[in-house]
């Protein structure tokens, strides 16, 4: 596997989750080599310091270090050859022989050792199964509580804990050590460890989709490693704070994060890092709708990561495709794609594997191979829903962890003042039970108000409002009548906004979000309060009708429609809000919901196909594969309007 640049070898679990994966697999064939060292040695952090500026010209430095050396201080010696270990690591060279002399020289030490906790993680990745993972973890555990509070060895374990219990999809664990990282490294707000304890809770906390505290975690690192000369991690750190201002819609102000990167990355020489800095340029610039004045951004990221064996060859070659298309040239874009896609996704981010289908529909449209076309987009929409839930999962889980991380730290907080006042607490309990007992109370009054807050903010989708597609489903169950009821049980809609992309490309994402707050205030407004409404994913929205039949379900649906119609908006003038429509009941499915939804989608689709702005009831549809390239109009398809495949 092609190995990542230097600096994204530092941390790879903090860049942007479209980077995970591959990151993480790197990380895990190179292990913690290059992790922060946390070392009380002068020595050590100055070289530490050196290593984050330019890698490569560190390792002189550290060579002289080692041959003047004691060769019986191997604690120094242990330390000396995992900085080096850590710079050739961020160089894009073998650091395994370097690896090797410091365990060799650990060896010599206490278990409990800095040298050796640090090493013990670095081996955690190789270990063979689960059981010696375990095994090895509560060792870990043991190592880190005996190490100082306050001291830079402490936070800088707690952030590789937080990094390890995150690749294990245990978000509450990871919040709990990079708080303990950030808080621990409360006394030293200038030292490498501290940036290290900030990035790193950025990154969680950005999981958890609070980009403005995120934003200013990352910030708070960067000031540290620019104001100590550290340009690979400055460039590592503009980078990922790029990410996170384009995940919050911020597209212009992530291009200039990502072109400052560019500029620390040339500091050093580390045309590696430039192309990585470039993409982000490149993709920011495309979600902004302005590919076109990223092209040269473009074109030298496609050159310096567009090739076959490179872990971001498939976001590098799609871009590159999305802007032959935009030029002109939707061939020359099939050819550079097409290798790429007929790869499958393997181990790619989902959002960029979304991009390459959606480039590649756009190139097909152009060439006029409409039918090839729409089951492409078919395929990115299905795509991108699974991405969407997946993503949505994750910052609720992200979220619940940083609130119980939270909750937990304040109750040991609690404890550790009592602790320290237990004879007057005594006392003022004697004295005043009846005082005491309302201050409890009113504490239990405040952490079950505080918990259905945070459920409330899980089940519920933060852009519109509306239930998110998890609290949708919930819902259904207990709305429902049982099978046995009189029919109609209920009618299933699911609308899509017409053209949303179109809206997304020509006035912003800003404007894209607007809409989709707007259009489902007109859906609650015309439903019945007994109807429930929730946020499907994208530009979806569902509809559950209880006790409704397909007739009725169409008439409200229409209802909104028209409601629809009127809507104008002044930041984005000229759109129009329209929607197409699919609507099936449970009765045509053998009385199972999940069919039904699926029913309810294969008539969008078709409305979808016949025009759009319309909808679909056919009892008749028979959905298989993409319709004919021009089929008769439905009887059960109403409405107005051109179309082509399901498409935004």
């Amino acid at each position: 596997m092609a190995h990542l640049p230097p600096l994204y070898h530092l941390r790879p679990a903090w860049l942007r989750q479209a980077f995970f994966l591959i990151a993480l697999t790197c990380a895990v064939c190179a292990g913690q080599a290059s992790a922060c060292v946390g070392s009380a040695d002068p020595v050590i952090s100055r070289l530490e310091i050196e290593v984050g500026r330019n890698p490569l010209a560190a390792l002189d430095s550290i060579t002289q270090e080692i041959a003047d050396t004691d060769p019986l201080d191997k604690r120094r010696l242990a330390e000396l050859y995992i900085v080096q270990a850590k710079a050739l690591n961020m160089g894009g060279l073998d650091s395994a022989p370097a690896l090797k002399k410091a365990r060799s020289a650990a060896s010599k030490l206490s278990e409990r050792a800095p040298a050796n906790i640090l090493l013990q993680m670095n081996a955690y990745y190789d270990l063979p199964d689960e059981a010696a993972k375990r095994r090895a973890m509560s060792s870990l555990l043991r190592g880190y509580r005996s190490l100082p509070d306050g001291s830079s060895a402490k936070t800088c374990r707690a952030v590789d804990l937080a990094f390890n219990y995150s690749f294990q999809e245990k978000p509450r664990e990871a919040f709990t050590f990079a708080s303990q990282a950030y808080l621990n490294s409360a006394d030293d707000k200038s030292s490498p460890a501290r940036a290290e304890a900030a990035s790193a809770l950025a990154y969680l906390v950005s999981n958890s989709h609070d980009f403005d505290y995120a934003k200013q975690l990352h910030s708070e690192a960067l000031a540290i490693q620019l104001k100590l000369g550290m340009s690979d991690l400055a460039a590592n750190e503009l980078l990922v704070r790029g990410y996170t201002k384009l995940k919050d819609g911020e597209w212009t102000d992530a291009v200039a994060d990502f072109r400052e990167s560019a500029k620390q990355a040339r500091s050093y020489g580390n045309q590696y890092a430039v192309d990585y800095a470039l993409l982000g340029v490149c993709q920011a610039a495309s979600e902004g709708g302005k590919i076109a004045d990223a092209a040269p951004e473009c074109e030298r990221a496609y050159q310096g990561l567009g090739k076959p064996d490179e872990a971001m060859a498939l976001p590098a070659t799609a871009l590159m495709a999305k802007l032959f298309v935009e030029r002109g040239n939707p061939g020359r874009a099939l050819a550079i794609l097409d290798p790429m896609i007929a790869k499958g996704k393997q181990e790619n981010a989902s959002d960029d594997w979304v991009m390459a289908l959606e480039t590649r529909a756009q190139a097909l449209f152009a060439l006029g191979r409409n039918a090839q076309a729409y089951e492409q987009m078919r395929e990115a929409n299905e795509a991108a829903k699974t991405f969407h839930n997946a993503d949505m999962q994750s910052g609720a889980a992200a979220l619940q962890a940083r609130f119980q991380t939270r909750e937990l730290q304040n109750l040991l907080a609690e404890e550790e003042r009592a602790s320290s006042t237990r004879l007057r607490l005594a006392i003022a309990v004697i004295a005043g039970s009846t005082t005491t007992l309302l201050l409890l109370g009113t504490l239990i009054f405040f952490l079950l108000r505080h918990r259905r807050r945070f459920r409330r903010l899980a089940m519920t989708d933060p852009l519109t409002g509306l239930a998110n597609r998890r609290a949708t489903l919930e819902r259904v169950d207990a709305a429902l009548p049982g099978p046995d009821a009189p029919q109609p049980r209920a009618s299933f809609a699911l609308l899509d906004i017409d053209h949303f992309k179109s809206c997304n490309d020509t006035f912003g994402h800003d404007a894209g979000d607007q809409v989709l707050s707007q259009f489902a205030r007109v859906v609650e407004r015309c439903v019945r309060p007994t109807d429930i409404v929730g946020r499907w994913g994208g530009e979806e929205f569902l509809v559950i009708l209880p006790a409704t039949g397909l007739k009725d379900a169409l008439d409200i649906i229409e209802r909104v429609r028209s409601e629809a119609a009127l809507e104008e908006f002044d930041f984005a003038p000229g759109y129009r809000l329209r929607f197409s429509a699919g609507i099936a009941m449970p009765s045509e499915t053998g009385g199972v919901t999940d069919a039904c939804i699926k029913l309810a989608d294969r008539r969008l689709y078709a409305a979808k196909h016949n025009g759009r702005n319309r909808t679909c009831i056919d009892a008749g549809i028979a959905w298989a594969g993409p319709p004919a390239p021009t089929p008769p109009p439905s009887s059960g398809v109403s409405g107005t309007g051109s179309g082509s495949a399901r498409a935004a």
